[in-house]
């Protein structure tokens, strides 16, 4: 009865395999869940704690598409019922390590273990400038263990990353991509940058299964497209600005400067003229005193003929 039992549920819940998946904090993981018993019935992703599988996202129906916080999920499917269960999380954090099953409610499903590292080559995100019409390069180094894998740069569109070139390309319209192994860096040129090249980019490596795959997206880059001539315009500006200052400061102190020399002229011919003033006064003082002064006494008439009248002058 116990074997039957065993069975039985081994038939309901399909196959189940276990699959190793390497992520990195700050960066984020893509997983691709393959089946080929497709149906109609919610899909989910949901964290193995303690015995439990507590879910973390559900598409429902024929809603193949789904957003919860850090989780995004999507249903594909293509010919003969065979299907994709897409999961995204980002960014990731060292406490997301752990094991996770991806399935559908009552059919087949896949346990994935989730190993998040933190490795100095991949602390992100980091800003990049880019100038229209000019070239651009991208670069992020990776880990160790990706050295022989292929490298991709995804760009993030509409909670989508699409593949924009990889190394195994060298060259793909205005992209090209190149990989120094010894130093570890992967480095991508955009050549006659445009406003829609702006965005959030992630260097990534693929890792292929038969059940289950997954893109390591280890390092974000957020890409600003700027408009050169705007840049040239704001230096001359401030150019200008800083010439223009200065010449002012230079003025004024120079203004201040004769402004300070005239006072001192003023305040000189002022006490030139006032010791000017004194001496000229004096000079008519000495003039005045120098003038003999002349007093004429009338004699009372009569008198005026006698031969004994006496004038009396003063000095």
């Amino acid at each position: 009865m116990m074997i039957f039992l065993i069975i039985t549920l081994h038939l309901v819940s399909g196959p189940v395999g276990c699959f190793d998946v390497i992520g990195y904090s700050g960066g984020s993981i893509k997983i691709y869940c393959q089946h080929h018993l497709y149906g109609s019935n919610d899909k989910y992703i949901c964290e193995i704690k303690q015995n439990q599988c507590v879910t973390k996202i559900v598409t429902q129906g024929q809603k193949r598409w789904n957003q919860k916080e850090r989780f995004s999920l999507c249903d594909y499917y293509g010919y003969n019922f065979i299907g994709q269960l897409e999961m995204i999380l980002r960014p990731l954090s060292l406490q997301d390590a752990g094991s996770y099953q991806c399935g559908e409610t009552g059919g087949w499903n896949h346990t994935v273990n989730l190993t998040v590292i933190r490795d100095p080559c991949c602390l992100g995100p980091k800003t990049v400038t880019g100038y229209l019409g000019m070239t651009v390069t991208i670069s992020c180094s990776y880990p160790e263990e990706f050295e022989k894998k292929t490298k991709y740069l995804y760009k993030l569109q509409r909670e989508h990353f699409t593949s924009v070139i990889r190394t195994s390309e060298t060259q793909k319209g205005r992209f090209s991509i190149s990989d120094d192994r010894s130093s570890k860096v992967l480095s991508v040129r955009i050549s006659d940058v445009r406003e829609d090249d702006g965005g959030v980019y992630y260097c990534g490596v693929w890792s292929h299964g038969m059940l289950v795959s997954y893109e390591s997206l280890f390092t974000e880059i957020q890409l600003q497209v700027t408009d050169f001539s705007v840049i040239i315009s704001v230096s001359v500006c401030v150019a200008l600005l800083l010439i223009g200052g200065s010449a002012m400061i230079v003025y004024q102190r120079r203004h201040k400067q004769t402004r300070g020399s005239t006072s001192s002229l003023n305040s000189g011919n002022k006490e030139n003229k006032a010791i000017s003033h004194s001496a000229s006064d004096y000079e008519e003082i000495r003039d005045t005193r120098a003038a003999p002064l002349y007093s004429m006494v009338q004699l009372p008439a009569g008198l005026s003929d006698h031969p004994n009248n006496v004038y009396t002058t003063t000095w």
